[in-house]
């Protein structure tokens, strides 16, 4: 079966390396030892998932961290070239796909190349989000994606591996099965990061129906965006940037005032209405361990303040739809009367 769930997504896909490892973050970790950066530093963003600094870590690689985009919560392209510029020992660039919105990832590869880092790609939330029309990022040496339960295209927990670079993903294929190798002098140390058949059996059961299901969410996310944009003095929605066909894997949405009313009372106004949010990527790799390594993050900083993370799935009701419109809308009044 898992033979079978890896054609199906590379058919989906549109590409024909892919491997199917046991989750997300071993996706990012086995991607990282094949490629197998010249140098020990690579970049992430500050608002990503512990998962991405995680695997930079356990690759025995170091971290750097790079601030976000206001609008889209990813890598700031600006705050990127400043790290590359002053650094010559940055090996790898790892943007992260956040919410099912893409950074700038032609600005990004362009950067890469003049300064000569390869991209690995962490589009965790990216499964199903077109940019241009095409599922997979032409240009990164490597991308990773999560079929977490709770991502676009579950199978309970795994990752995927995609590249370009054939020699990549069969590595990646090595490196999971305790890295042993057909070829007996090709074996070396490996992990055991495989899928077993029966999350195989549900993840292929998920891509057979997904684009019913994708259809269905983006449908819903448009509805629910609404009520955001007729509430636009009080929620501030994430930017999908021209060209991108979001899978909208989250719903996440600055919310301003929180920096006076605090985050955790809005949110509990949510949830006193019945609407269970979450604040996100808490807390921000900069404010882990000594990651930050006191440098400031102010965008990074202000979206984790304010973002509110909403509720969203495969298979709403026009009267889920309603309730969670509604409570937007109330929830937007009390906040208007208390600012």
């Amino acid at each position: 079966m898992l033979r079978q769930f890896e054609a199906e997504l590379a058919g989906y896909l549109k590409t024909e390396s892919v491997a199917v490892v046991s989750s997300g973050f071993e996706a990012l970790l086995l991607a990282l030892k094949a490629l197998g950066p010249h140098r020990l530093k690579v970049v992430i963003p500050s608002y990503t998932y512990m998962a991405t600094l995680n695997s930079v870590i356990q690759s025995h690689l170091q971290v750097v961290l790079c601030d976000v985009s206001a609008d889209s919560y990813t890598m700031d392209v600006s705050k990127l070239e400043e790290t590359l510029s002053r650094d010559p020992e940055i090996g790898c660039v790892v943007p992260v796909n956040v919410f099912g919105v893409p950074a700038d990832m032609n600005a990004i590869e362009g950067l890469a190349e003049r300064f000569g880092v390869p991209v690995a790609y962490d589009n965790a939330h990216g499964f199903g989000t077109e940019c241009l029309g095409q599922r997979t990022t032409p240009g990164v040496a490597v991308e990773v994606f999560s079929l977490h339960a709770t991502k676009t295209l579950p199978a309970i927990e795994g990752g995927l591996v995609v590249s370009s670079e054939k020699k990549i993903v069969e590595e990646v294929k090595r490196l999971r099965n305790h890295g042993i190798s057909g070829q007996r002098t090709e074996t070396a140390p490996g992990f055991n990061s495989k899928m077993d058949e029966l999350r195989a059996i549900v993840g292929l059961s998920s891509v057979r129906g997904f684009e019913a299901a994708l259809e269905r969410r983006r449908t819903y996310a448009a509805r629910i965006r609404d009520a955001f944009v007729r509430n636009r003095d009080v929620f501030v929605p994430q930017v999908v940037p021209p060209g991108i066909k979001s899978n909208f894997q989250n719903l996440g949405i600055l919310c301003p005032a929180a920096d006076t009313l605090g985050l955790c009372s809005v949110m509990e106004r949510f949830i006193e209405f019945g609407i269970g949010v979450r604040s996100y990527f808490d807390p921000p790799m900069h404010h882990v361990g000594d990651f930050g390594n006191g440098a400031s993050f102010p965008v990074t900083e202000r979206v984790w303040r304010q973002l509110i993370s909403f509720p969203i799935h495969a298979r709403m009701s026009e009267e889920d739809l309603q309730f969670l419109t509604c409570g937007i809308d109330e929830v937007s009044d009390w906040i208007r009367k208390c600012s």
